[in-house]
């Protein structure tokens, strides 16, 4: 039998992660662990109210210091998990490390299972983001990693590129498309009652999170919360900005903006979970900022995204993803598009390069199967030698 640990760090790969935790539960040959840690563990980003006990499941919990409001706390953090962890990981003894994404808490999970001898699986590698130090941070998950699941043929592509065997490197497709194939969606009346605010005539889903320069971040949102103040008949609904460095900056100022200038109009939710969030993307207009979530799930809803500044850029964008520059005028005329019937005809999606949407299944298979004794030691696999 053996034994998996999953890590989650934020409302956003918990989200995903989920649907391959249960699949790993259906298995007799594997003992499922899951390590709540980042920002899970403060509940100015919603804390881990999303996460249930499940049957089979063993759930760890590492709380750390997440209020990073410079790159100096951002560090403290790293270093504070990795400490952690490492007495945690000695405990659990775990054959494999399941880490999904890009986080910085996530390169300090991969290192800390890199130096104890534990084998690493790594979820959505592969891609580019430019704008962000995530970028850095997944690259070195994938340079420590035994077993690759990407979730498209040009991320595949790439990890070969950087030296990865490729009989370590499996296409089953991309994990959130099944999470919205398969979730259970919530009426418009029952998100309305719980999150205690009203559809409008347009509304949209607002999430911008620190980039690589945290201060012009900063600039930025400014710009953003001033033009989104002026829309008329439309329910802003925005969430939590994540836990990089000037995340509580951001989100303070959020607040502040919304309580000085009365907006009624405008929610600020630390966490929608999952289900919540989903379910909401059926009745918006749009998205507007700069997660991730704007270019791997609300493109499946036929909806607009306004993608704001270059911290996506790199990845793989439908019709429907609008790459806006931070000003006024820009943010305007994209926020015009989303909102047009006309525009939104347009807007299309290639599911077929995202896989089946029954990625989980085929990824704990692998898991279950793959000899990582024949993979253990990392070694550069050299393209044009092996293309002879």
């Amino acid at each position: 039998m053996k034994k998996l640990c999953f890590i989650t760090s934020s409302r956003a790969d918990y989200g995903t992660i989920e649907i391959l935790i249960d699949q790993s539960l259906k298995s007799n040959n594997l003992k499922s662990n899951l390590v709540i840690t980042g920002s899970h563990s403060n509940s100015i980003f919603g804390s881990d109210t999303e996460i249930k006990r499940k049957k089979r499941l063993s759930i760890f919990k590492i709380p750390i210091k997440t209020k990073n409001i410079n790159t100096v706390s951002v560090l403290n953090s790293f270093t504070d998990l990795i400490k952690k962890l490492t007495k945690l990981l000695k405990k659990i003894n775990p054959d494999v490390v399941i880490i999904f994404g890009d986080r910085y808490e996530m390169l300090s999970s991969a290192i800390t299972a890199y130096v104890l001898g534990i084998n690493i699986v790594h979820i959505a590698g592969g891609e580019k983001t430019i704008g962000s130090l995530d970028d850095g941070f997944r690259n070195s998950i994938t340079k420590l990693s035994n077993l690759h699941f990407p979730v498209t043929e040009e991320y595949k592509s790439r990890l070969i590129q950087m030296g990865e065997n490729p009989k370590t490197i499996f296409n089953y497709g991309s994990l959130n498309y099944e999470k919205i194939k398969k979730n259970n969606y919530l009426s418009k009346e029952k998100l309305e009652k719980k999150f205690k605010f009203k559809f409008l005539e347009r509304n949209i889903i607002v999430t911008f999170h620190p980039s690589i320069d945290s201060e012009e971040s900063v600039n930025d949102l400014n710009i953003l919360l001033k033009e989104l103040k002026k829309l008329k008949k439309t329910l802003v609904i925005i969430t939590s900005p994540n836990a990089d460095a000037k995340g509580v900056v951001l989100i303070n100022k959020i607040k502040k903006f919304i309580k000085t200038h009365k907006l009624r109009n405008f929610h600020f939710i630390k966490s929608m979970g999952s289900q919540n969030y989903l379910s909401t993307l059926r009745y918006v207009d749009g998205a507007v900022g700069n997660s991730s979530s704007g270019i791997s799930e609300v493109p499946f809803f036929g909806i607009g995204t306004i993608n704001l500044g270059d911290r996506q850029t790199g990845r793989i964008f439908t019709s429907s993803i609008l790459n806006t520059k931070i000003n006024s005028l820009s943010i305007r005329n994209s926020l015009k598009k989303i909102f047009s019937k006309k525009m939104r005809r347009k807007f299309k999606i290639s599911k077929k390069i995202y896989g089946s949407g029954n990625s989980s299944k085929k990824i704990i298979d692998k898991i279950v199967k793959f000899n990582f004794k024949k993979y253990k030691k990392k070694i550069f696999y050299d393209l044009k030698t092996n293309l002879k």
